[in-house]
This record gives C-alpha cells, structure tokens and sequence, in this order.
C-alpha cells in the first residue's frame, strides 16, 4: 500500500518556503511521511530551503529530490515552487534511497557504484534523479550494467532555472551537486511508464558519420554537422542556439520512427560542430525534426491516455517533463498537463520540468530530450 499527498509552496524566502512546505505535508498527511519526493525551483537555494524543510523532519523520514527548471504539483504546471509528495508505505511495501557523488568523466563507474548500492536492498523499479550538466546515458548503462538491461528506471535530470550553471541533488539532509540520488521500491509494487514528444520528423535520413565522445557530432554525411542544421533552420538560424528547443534531432528506426531524440544543447564554431545533452552513436541514422505547440500538446494526451488505460487505478502519478517543452509551448504550458490530470482525478501528482528524462524504449531506459514521461505506480 502507498498513501501519497502533495503539496507546493511559492515563497521567495527559501527557508521559510522549506518550513511551510514540510508543516503542510505533515499536516496534510496527519503523520510523517515515510519518505519525501521534494523538487526546488532552481532559483531558490538548495541548501537554505533543506535548513527550513529538515528544522522539524523526523529522523525516520527520508528525502530524495533535486532543483528544478520548475516543478509539477496537484493544480498542474508552476514555476518558483518548493514542491513535494509524501509517501507513506504498508502492506509490504518498502523503499530505500541512494546517492553517488562526483560523476563528471567517470558517469559508467558512478552508474555502476550506485547500481551496486541498489541490488544490496533489491528493488523492484528506481526513480532517479541524475545532474543536469554530466552524461546521463552513460550513467544508466553503469546502472544496467549491474541491476540488467531491462531494470525499469523512470525519472529525469536536476538542473537549474535555465542557466546550466549548478544542479543539485538531494538525499536526506544532504544537497549535491553533480551526483544522482534514486529512490527504490520493493515488494508488491506495480509500474506502467512512457515517453511521447509529438515533433515529427522532416527531411531526409542522414547519417552522423564522425562522433566525439558521445555527444559532439562533427559530421553528418561527411559535411560539417553545424553546417547541414542551420540549412534545415532556414531564416530561422539567426535565433541560435535558442531555437534549438523547437528543432531536436531524431534517432530513427528501420521504419522511419523516432525512437529517440536528441536536444541541440551547444555549437562548437570552430569546428562546425553540434553538441548534445545525450550520446548519437557515430552511424546512427537521423531526422531532423519539428512540432506545432498543438503537436507538443498531443503527444502529452497520447501518452498519458495510453498510460491510465494500462493502469486505471494507480496510487500515484510521476512525471518528468522536459524544460525545452515548456519553452516551446510559452503560455500554453498548462495546456500539456490538462488532459491527464482530468483522467487522473483525485490520483497524487507530483514532477519536474529537466533538462533531460528516463523511461524504457522497448523495455530499455534511455535518456531523452524534448518528451513528456510519465509513469504510474500502484502499491
């Protein structure tokens, strides 16, 4: 059994906010919680809200979270929010969190340290919660590497309030940055998860055919990769790299079909390269891509339809939604969370807007940009 409330606070003093939100969760709960999913608006420091959050929490409650670009709570979408949802477990339901530090150029062995810490208290699923600024993918196939191909991970990547300077990352009273925490459930614990963009792909089918290290894409068909995305951008190249949001590239399958994409998160001018939040494998074949906001919108309400009818009663809702989507959408950014809310009615909710989220393609987690993940849980 899992008995989850939620609750936000919008305050711009960051320790008071964090003592406000801990006062009306426990309030709200009638007891403390037995864990806490928080997520800070990355304007506020991390440190002072966990000073007012940690004055009257119990040693026995644990906390996992992070910053955000802005946060997800009952009424829907917000911005500059401590937000959080308490869990209070039963009926054989157990959880347990964990935390690895310092993953810059070493993301595989800190995926593989936190995998081990895992498997000691044998989880069924694990929602993480990974730094904005560090390989993720390569932090999940640390963890698969240990915990197998097909371990069912959800959740998303820290960041900040847009400025890509410092994330942080939150286990307990502790606050880190450029680590990953993860919270693991055990026992009769049930999961449905997905990811759905809604941009589409346009163009022809090119192949990245000169890689560094994961993520920098030098060339693609043999011509300089920076060279072949602002012909596709058009008038449009001007607005670099702030347009970048609106046109990701795709990872396409033998059959034309997104299976991942990947956000434009830096040029390099010098060598005419482009470089991204997650790894193009040198000889993938790819798309470019692009979305109207009723597109964005109904990839949303096509995952999350999708989802309820495979769990129509679940005890709580996750959601992890990319930063870059809502500043596609503007001031239709509520619009994404509407439908499934409505089909979601008295279900606890609780998210973030990353910079990146995790979800299983075709069983596999991988890490995306640009999608609205969303998974249930029932306990």
């Amino acid at each position: 059994m899992i008995e989850a409330k939620t609750i936000s606070i919008q305050h711009d003093d960051a320790r008071e906010a964090g003592a406000l939100a801990w006062g009306e969760l426990s309030d709200g709960l009638g007891r403390a919680p037995d864990f806490v999913l928080l997520f800070i608006a990355g304007h506020l420091d991390a440190h002072v809200v966990m000073e007012g959050f940690g004055r009257d929490l119990p040693a026995r409650t644990r906390v996992v979270g992070c910053s955000t670009f802005a946060e997800i709570g009952e009424e829907g979408g917000l911005s500059r929010s401590v937000t959080a949802m308490g869990l209070c477990l039963g009926g054989g339901v157990e959880a347990e969190g964990f935390s690895v530090e310092d993953l810059a150029g070493r993301e595989r062995e800190a995926g593989r340290e936190l995998g081990e810490r895992a498997r000691a208290f044998g989880p069924k699923l694990l929602v993480l919660l990974a730094d904005g600024l560090v390989n993720t993918d390569r932090l999940i196939q640390g963890l698969q590497d240990i915990l197998g191909a097909t371990f069912p991970i959800v959740g998303g990547m820290a960041i900040d309030d847009g400025r890509f300077e410092r994330a942080y990352e939150i286990l307990d009273r502790r606050v880190l940055s450029g680590g990953a925490v993860a919270l693991g459930f055990r026992g009769p614990v049930e999961l449905v998860a997905g990811a759905k963009s809604g941009w589409v792909p346009i163009g022809a089918t090119h192949i990245c055919t000169r890689v560094e290290n994961g993520n920098v894409v030098l060339e693609i068909d043999g011509r300089p990769a920076l060279d072949l995305y602002l012909e596709y951008l058009g008038p449009r190249a001007g607005e670099m790299p702030s347009v970048s949001a609106d046109f990701p590239i795709g990872i396409v399958d033998a059959q034309e079909a997104i299976a991942l994409l990947r956000s434009v998160k830096g040029v390099d001018e010098a060598r005419r390269a482009l470089v991204f939040g997650g790894d193009i494998p040198e000889g993938a074949r790819i798309r470019m891509t692009r979305a109207t906001r009723d597109d964005v919108i109904r990839g949303a309400n096509e995952v999350g339809a999708k989802l309820v009818a495979s769990m129509p009663e679940p005890s709580l809702a996750l959601f992890f939604d990319c930063g870059g989507r809502k500043m596609v959408l503007g001031p239709r950014y509520r619009e994404e969370l509407r439908e499934t809310f409505a089909r979601l009615e008295g279900v606890p909710k609780v998210g973030f807007y990353c910079a990146g989220e995790f979800s299983p393609v075709d069983g596999v987690t991988m890490h995306h940009d640009e999608t609205f993940t969303m998974a249930l849980l029932r306990g």
